[in-house]
């Protein structure tokens, strides 16, 4: 194994030790693997990869691509390199449950948005997917609670970022409280892209955050359109807090894994449902 200019660089070497092949790993401990070793040394090359992990270019590509949509890692001609934009925090954006149908979700949900929308991201790893899916040739104002979600928007030159400011939660780098909603009071907010932990037909939507519910309660009154986005494990579901009515809710965009069921409860109550 070699090293130039802090780059670590395999290829074919054959004096490579066998021991460092990471044969019969499953897919998500060896992409754990890379992700730990690119923290580690900043930057990999794609030939060291393929032959430390004893895995086809395909492979390498497919890994590399899941680490650079988390967040994790910049690919660039012949290697990956870590992000060093990202804000270091508690709210680990690294490490998201179900981030490829949370992607997918992403992706469908950023179409909703038109031309000169106003667009409030409430916090959340579901609507962080639909930042980063967003056209970045439309206009438009963006607003958002949180910092990491604002950190992700600065990168669209043509829309207009607002950050709201007030008490701020250092496990989800979220605000909220009383200056929060005075701040949002000033706004018209044309869509509202809200992550829940729960969403039902009797229920209503509902989260596990005591300390966000006036906020959701403002958002939700003020906002002409309300779009909750949440994967299939959100739906049916009810939790602590009481966000908010069915009939509050607009548009709900969820995966195809949802129960049945309670995707045609919640449709029977005026809600209109995209599935990805």
């Amino acid at each position: 194994m070699l090293m130039e200019s802090g780059l670590y660089i395999c290829g074919n070497n054959p004096k490579m030790k066998k021991a460092e092949r990471k044969i019969g790993m499953t897919t998500e401990e060896r992409r754990a693997n890379i992700e730990a070793l690119i923290k580690e040394k900043k930057e990999l090359d794609v030939n060291f990869i393929k032959d430390r992990f004893g895995i086809s270019s395909v492979t390498v590509r497919n890994d590399l691509m899941f680490l650079e949509r988390k967040g994790v890692v910049k690919r660039l001609f012949g290697k990956a390199v870590l992000r060093d934009d990202r804000i270091p925090g508690g709210f680990d954006f690294q490490h998201v449950d179900n981030l490829d149908v949370k992607e997918k979700i992403g992706k469908l949900a950023a179409t909703l948005i038109e031309e000169n929308d106003s667009v409030m991201f409430y916090t959340g790893t579901t609507t962080m997917q639909v930042a980063r899916n967003l056209d970045d040739k439309m206009n438009l104002i963006a607003v958002t609670n949180s910092i990491y979600i604002a950190h992700e928007l600065r990168r669209f030159a043509n829309a207009k970022l607002v950050l709201i400011g007030g008490n701020i939660s250092m496990d989800t780098g979220a605000t909220y409280g009383v200056q929060a909603i005075n701040q949002l009071e000033h706004y018209n907010i044309d869509k509202l892209f809200l992550s829940v932990d729960g969403i039902d037909a009797d229920g209503g939507i509902t989260n596990n955050y005591p300390y966000e519910a006036d906020i959701n309660f403002a958002l939700i009154k003020m906002a002409k359109k309300i779009i909750v986005i949440a994967d299939h494990t959100k739906i049916g579901k009810t939790h602590f807090i009481h966000m908010g009515n069915i009939d509050d809710v607009d548009i709900l965009v969820t995966d195809s894994k949802a129960p049945a069921d309670k995707i045609e409860a919640i449709r029977k109550k005026g809600v209109t449902v995209y599935q990805v």
